[in-house]
């Protein structure tokens, strides 16, 4: 705490700094003042938290400091000296809010306890205000919170929300009133890697706070008027619902968003795409025109980021779905299947998509009907020649949210290339002329990996063959079961080590594949009829 020290007469502050000194208190005493005058100087520059003060002093006197004092610092604590003479001056002092009061000459245990009680007081009242501070930044925070869940939800349903009025943005009631027709402006924040620019690691609310100031800027400077928020559900999305007079302001929009592009990109270094829905009459449409700019938007695995996606221009070019692929491209795609001939399949795949994406009336739309069809004629080809399909190529619910959460067009080539390489792959290895290589191949793994964690499954995995028929192969072949010559294989190679060396018994179950050795030695005397322990005993015995 920082302590000022008033009165006229030299020895007394020198005395009531000494007992401070000696009182232990966390009292730091910034300056010393013979009138009020000289005080208020003080109080002004040192801003003490703690004033001690004489009532009689020449000029100012220790009242009128005080009242002077309080305008400038009304957290300021007081503690007056005053004399018997000068009891009607302390009844003004405490008045005027003074702490407490000494007599003179000042002991030193009654200053001791004064000074800790106005200390605690101060420390209190300091932990109030940081209380309060924090109540009410947790209150904004909460109340923002309220306000962007209430707009997302506005964003999900066509009515509007049935919140609290008082969460109700005033923005929104005021453009509501000022316009005629409002349209919904998506931003999305292309990913970046902190620290980035003059962005540090743990500045993502800084970067919104950022971005939301030069949407603002712009944003009055144009002279619109609109409700700016960041998706409470799509943490890289910020939301603008703009109020406009009329239809036609669609090019002045475009232009105006160009400005915020340029801006972010040139002073932040941020990377910004954005997407336009189409105007509606009323507030309460407004979902419409927000999923058409989600829609918008997508373009940009086509076209890249950084640019401006309008709904309706995208709307009249991108003309019917049309046939994406032929009569003519299911017959070369089959052939190539039937040769097992991955590269010409990775070729022509690149060469479609690549073809799509470089039209200047392509859309997202016919890249992702371009990948379904791909798909389909997959699985067209599997179901004819092998009868199974989605182990392989997955489910048309998996390549739907894949297509759904697509970036570039780029990812679409190497997603249809590596459902086209698992195809090959698999009905290569299932080939009747090879099933017997195979199965060579498949035994051949098992003795040279015992040791390790082997499955019907990662066998599956591995050689490009669906379990079952793996299974029945096998069977065919060796007339035992998969599981049964892989035990025999483990059972061998552990009587081995039983014979041959003393290691522990628990050593010799991890060397043959089995993690628990209780298992394994259950395994063991089921396959010998003896217990690894039994049989080692055996043999010491018998040597």
């Amino acid at each position: 705490m920082k302590l000022l020290i008033l009165d006229d007469e030299p020895i007394l502050r020198q005395g009531i700094i000494n007992k401070l000194k000696m009182s232990g208190l966390p009292i730091d005493i910034v300056g010393e003042a013979g009138d009020g005058k000289a005080g208020l100087e003080l109080v002004q520059r040192e801003a003490p938290d703690i004033v001690i003060t004489d009532i009689r002093m020449p000029g100012m006197d220790g009242i009128a400091f005080i009242e002077q004092a309080q305008r400038m610092n009304e957290q300021l604590g007081f503690i007056v000296v005053s004399g018997y003479s000068d009891f009607e001056y302390a009844k003004r002092a405490i008045r005027l809010g003074v702490s407490d009061y000494l007599l003179k000459p000042v002991d030193d245990d009654q200053l001791k306890e004064c000074l800790s009680k106005i200390i605690n007081k101060i420390e209190k009242g300091r932990m109030s205000n940081d209380e309060m501070i924090r109540l009410r930044n947790e209150t904004d925070l909460s109340r923002e919170t309220l306000r962007k869940q209430y707009m997302t939800k506005m964003l999900q349903q066509a009515d509007h929300p049935d919140l609290s009025a008082a969460v109700r943005n005033e923005q929104l009631s005021r453009i509501e009133n000022k316009y005629r027709k409002y349209l919904a402006v998506v931003l999305v924040l292309e990913p970046i890697q902190l620290p980035h620019y003059s962005f540090r690691q743990g500045d993502e609310s800084l970067i919104w706070f950022a971005i939301e100031n030069v949407l603002s800027e712009r944003m009055e400077s144009s002279g619109r008027d609109g409700v700016l928020f960041q998706h409470i559900l799509h943490e890289h999305e910020m939301v603008y619902l703009l109020g406009i007079e009329s239809s036609s302001e669609g090019l002045v929009i475009q232009a105006w968003l160009k400005e915020v592009l340029d801006g972010l990109q040139n002073y932040l270094k941020l990377q910004v795409t954005i997407a336009i829905g189409t105007t509606v009459d009323d507030i309460g449409q407004i979902q419409q025109s927000y999923k058409q700019a989600k829609q918008a938007i997508r373009n940009k695995m086509i076209y890249g980021t950084g640019q401006i996606y309008d709904y309706e221009s995208l709307q009249k070019r991108s003309g019917e779905r049309g046939i994406l692929l032929t009569d003519e491209d299911e017959s070369k795609l089959f052939y190539w299947l039937s040769e097992y001939n991955a590269v010409a399949l990775q070729n022509w795949i690149e060469f479609r998509i690549r073809s799509l994406a470089h039209s200047p009336s392509a859309t997202y739309m016919q890249l992702e009907w371009l990948c379904v069809d791909l798909y389909l004629l997959f699985r067209k080809y599997l179901l004819a020649n092998t009868g199974v399909t989605e182990w392989i190529i997955g489910e048309m619910d998996d390549l739907l949210y894949w297509l759904q959460n697509l970036s570039i067009w780029q990812d679409a080539v190497n997603q249809m290339q590596n459902i086209a390489d698992n195809i090959v792959g698999y009905l290569s290895q299932n080939n009747p002329s090879s099933n017997k290589d195979l199965m060579e191949e498949v035994k051949y793994y098992m003795e040279m990996n015992y040791d390790k964690s082997i499955t019907l499954q990662s066998i599956s995995e591995r050689f490009y063959i669906h379990p079952n028929y793996f299974s029945r192969r096998f069977k065919e072949r060796y007339a035992q079961s998969f599981v049964d010559y892989l035990t025999g294989i483990r059972m061998k190679k552990a009587m081995d080590w039983l014979r041959e060396t003393d290691i522990k018994i628990q050593d010799i179950a991890n060397r043959v594949g089995f993690e628990d050795a209780s298992y394994f030695s259950n395994v063991f005397r089921k396959y010998y009829g003896v217990t690894p322990k039994q049989h080692r005993e055996q043999i010491q015995s018998n040597s």
